[in-house]
């Protein structure tokens, strides 16, 4: 008889532990379902779209005048081609294409002012010194060969943030702070 008295008890111990669990649990659950069904109607497409036809047209954008201003202008294919140019090429050719990277010191010759070649060199000119390298009067490349790394949309994209960079400095804005 002791021993059922004890078991009962520890029963009633259990038992004790497991309903603030389960109503903690449900709790949970409710709360995340509602959350879920409430986010559902501000992210769907019907929503956005009876809200946004109100707005004019440059307030219907604001994404892009987000960008614009974050990014001093740039589209996206030329963040695009900031992203890499700043992986690969500013290590040498500095932040703003001037050829005064933090690596351009220990090269012989110093890599390019690139704001003055975009201005008198061809995008397809452009295309094939990324790509095939360019290679300096002693024989060994200055600048490495970036095709098989890159590809052909990387170096567009890069080539049209050089132009970016080229228009920066003739309007003399800043578009890297």
């Amino acid at each position: 008889m002791l021993e059922m008295e004890e078991n009962i008890k520890k029963a009633t111990k259990v038992k004790k532990h497991i309903s603030p669990v389960i109503i903690t649990l449900v709790l949970v659950f409710v709360i995340s379902a509602s959350a879920f069904l409430l986010g559902m109607k501000f992210f769907s497409p019907a929503y956005i779209h009876t809200k946004i036809e109100g707005l004019s047209s440059e307030e219907q954008d604001l994404l892009g005048d987000v960008l614009a201003k974050t990014m001093r202008g740039l589209t996206n294919i030329q963040i695009a081609g900031k992203t890499y140019y700043e992986h690969y090429c500013m290590v040498c050719h500095g932040e703003q294409g001037k050829g005064d990277g933090f690596n351009a010191f220990n090269l012989d010759p110093r890599p390019k002012d690139l704001t003055v070649v975009v201005k008198a060199t061809s995008d397809e000119a452009l295309f094939k010194a990324v790509s095939d390298g360019t290679i300096g009067a002693n024989g060994r490349f200055q600048c490495p060969p970036w095709g098989r790394t890159l590809g052909e949309d990387k170096i567009n994209v890069i080539i049209a943030y050089l132009h970016a960079i080229e228009e920066s400095s003739s309007r003399d804005t800043g578009i890297h702070e």
